[in-house]
């Protein structure tokens, strides 16, 4: 078979699912045992024709989760910006590895481009950023970075008995507790902060760990702050986090990974008020922006700490060019794939005004549900929503077998979480896309779930 008739057949089985997601919004439910049985994950000695393995792609595909369908409400990502899907299919022929200008060319500009404005939205002046693969990275590369740039010595000497501590809260994404220890660190060098009554970091109780931390021979290096937590949707508060980082000299990182795109309506960019005071943020764009799995950001305010931190000199790479077209001399990473040219096509097609009115829809979507709830004498709301992360129950009737049930009847894919000793429905709002007839439609399932 040749290219363009692989080509062909390719979009076949792209127009094929979408007809067959139209259709059958969520997927039919499916056991790991009954799908290797339909389906020959195999993989054997003599390769597999072509048109036989094209219909094993077409079997995979309509049997896969459908992240982009309305009746999706399961995680924080969902939805799609149709041209930013089409240049992530053309990043993948183009093919292009993002280290250096030489392999790269445009796209190198093109991520310049796309860093820059996300640096003006969160208000850094003179910062940089890189790409990098998932959200969770981004926080181990800003723990790096704190513990260096605390001590300079540390890359050549090590930490030779220092004991470095930061802190983060009882909220926030478990990646700043996972990497500790790959950074050299014991565990208990990243300090777990209670949060308030609002399920916000609780500033007092920071600061007395920080000094009491000193007293006790300890180097603060880093404090994680939380831009809309995981499960409760909760935005610390930054502008007084910021004071107490600088007042003890500890590098303050942001983890916006969730609520970053609320910095691009004018109406909700207040969430994240003092973030422009920090070191360092962490951005999902493949969150509350669609735009295709992944494209996570790391962004700086000081424009030389990623090549102070990483850059090594390597003249089989490093050739020609600029360093500033280099990404590779500032990033944990040398060969990386092309994640800028669809979040580029997305902000090129639909401007500031196009995506504020996205992300609008998005928490209007989650304050219509929020009312909803409020009305039905049948569910409960477990506290006020601060974002587009919807807690609530169903009075009488367990969410883990609601969640469950949905799933296996083939209604709605959802997924449940655990507060004070609780279980709850976690309503996430994240596609853009969705109107008050999906959030009724999402309410008439789960209703109509007996247990």
């Amino acid at each position: 078979m040749n290219k363009a008739k692989m080509l062909g057949k390719t979009m076949d089985i792209i127009k094929k699912y979408y007809k067959h997601s139209e259709k059958y919004p969520v997927l039919k439910h499916k056991t790991p045992e009954t799908l290797k049985k339909e389906i020959n994950l195999t993989i054997t000695k003599n390769g597999t024709e072509s048109d036989q393995l094209f219909s094993l792609l077409e079997k995979i595909a309509l049997n896969s989760p459908k992240t982009n369908s309305k009746w999706f409400f399961n995680l924080l990502v969902g939805g799609e910006i149709m041209p930013a899907v089409m240049a992530e299919m053309l990043a993948a022929v183009l093919n292009n590895t993002m280290h250096t200008y030489k392999a790269a060319g445009i796209h190198i500009l093109i991520e310049k481009e796309v860093l820059n404005y996300l640096l003006q939205k969160v208000g850094f002046k003179q910062g940089d950023g890189i790409f990098a693969p998932g959200w969770s990275l981004t926080n181990m590369i800003a723990l790096v970075i704190a513990r260096n740039e605390k001590i300079a010595s540390i890359k050549k000497s090590w930490i030779n008995g220092k004991k470095l501590v930061g802190y983060t809260s009882d909220q926030a994404h478990y990646s700043t507790e996972k990497f500790i220890s790959v950074m050299g660190l014991w565990q208990q060098a990243i300090r777990t902060i209670p949060t308030d009554d609002k399920w916000k970091m609780d500033v007092k109780i920071l600061e007395k760990y920080i000094v009491s931390d000193l007293k006790n021979g300890y180097i603060p290096f880093f404090v994680n702050a939380t831009g809309w937590t995981t499960v409760l949707g909760a935005f610390d508060p930054l502008q007084k986090i910021a004071i107490i980082a600088k007042k003890y000299h500890l590098w303050m990182h942001v983890d916006a990974a969730l609520g970053g795109g609320s910095l691009l309506s004018k109406k909700y960019k207040r969430l994240l008020k003092g973030i422009e005071q920090s070191d360092s943020v962490s951005r999902s764009l493949h969150k509350m922006m669609n735009i295709p799995l992944l494209a996570a950001v790391l962004l700086t305010k000081d424009k030389d700490v990623l090549q102070r931190n990483f850059n090594e000199d390597v003249d089989y790479l490093f050739q020609m060019d600029d360093k500033d077209l280099n990404p590779a001399n500032k990033h944990i990473q040398c060969g990386r794939r092309n994640d800028a040219l669809k979040v580029w096509t997305a902000l090129k097609y639909l401007g500031d005004t196009g995506y504020e009115k996205r992300i609008n829809n998005e928490f209007a979507n989650a304050q219509y549900a929020t009312q909803v709830i409020k009305k039905d004498k049948d569910l409960k709301l477990m506290l006020e929503p601060e974002c587009i992360n919807i807690c609530f129950q169903v009075k009488g009737k367990s969410a883990e077998k609601i969640c469950e049930k949905l799933d296996q009847e083939w209604r709605i894919k959802v997924s449940y979480g655990v507060w004070k000793w609780e279980s709850f429905i976690r309503m996430v709002c994240v596609n853009a896309d969705m109107t008050k007839k999906d959030i009724d439609n999402f309410f008439k399932q789960v209703k109509a779930i007996k247990i």
